[in-house]
């Protein structure tokens, strides 16, 4: 049998780490479980990683692309306190809004649905590429302080602002429908989202749906929702 690469190796590991603990959270995943799911021994994870502390940052590092430029020195060290948090934040930081950001800057959009249809597809875009990454942090944070508290303390409590206040700003113009809670609806318009472009993926039929067909029918729907008989 051929011989696997170390960097192939380790990409294995980081992937299986990322099914792992990204249905089992930190606390209840073990380097054995990570080691059968990538189909090598408990004993050889530990050539490539240091501690389960370095294999939960090796998971972000991969899932984030920061490995392209090479094989770190292995095996991947203990990272210092606070220190997965903080890739989680810059690379988090880097995943912007400009749509939505621009509409908040707009009192007068030319097009209210292409606006509207840009800001769902937006968030549903960032969600579809990074799933894999939100399903570690949902599951791990309860486990982990610092992650919990930003993760649901700042990051998705900013979002929601946002959206709320984008949603108020268009009901008071006239473009949207009247809402009971414009907060209830941000929250209802982003669960919707997450559903599709994520937790589907979780499940036994999530090859019922057509990806582009997905996209497109939540964006119509919310539009629907928010633009007619207003």
């Amino acid at each position: 049998m051929p011989r696997v690469p170390p960097e192939d190796r380790l990409n294995d590991i980081a992937d299986a780490a990322t099914g792992v603990f990204g249905r089992q959270g930190y606390r209840r995943t073990r380097m054995a479980d990570v080691a059968s799911e990538a189909g090598v021994s408990s004993g050889s994870v530990f050539t490539y990683v240091e501690s389960k502390e370095a294999l939960l940052h090796l998971v972000f590092l991969r899932g984030f692309g920061l490995l392209s430029e090479g094989l770190p020195a292995l095996p991947l060290a203990t990272p210092a306190p606070g220190a997965t948090v903080e890739l989680v934040r810059q690379h988090m930081r880097r995943v912007s809004v400009p749509k939505l950001r621009a509409a908040l800057d707009d009192d007068r959009p030319a097009d209210v649905r292409a606006e509207l249809r840009g800001i769902v597809e937006e968030r549903h875009d960032m969600i579809a590429a990074l799933w894999p990454m939100l399903a570690v942090i949902e599951r791990c944070a309860i486990d982990l302080p610092d992650l919990e508290a930003y993760y649901f303390g700042d990051l998705r409590v900013r979002y929601f602002a946002q959206l709320t206040r984008y949603l108020e700003a268009r009901v008071r113009r006239g473009y949207f429908r009247s809402l009971y809670d414009a907060a209830v609806t941000a929250r209802f318009i982003t669960e919707a989202i997450t559903w599709f472009a994520w937790k589907r993926h979780e499940g036994r039929d999530a090859h019922l749906y057509d990806e582009d067909a997905v996209r497109a029918t939540v964006s119509e729907f919310i539009c629907a929702s928010l633009l007619e008989g207003r």
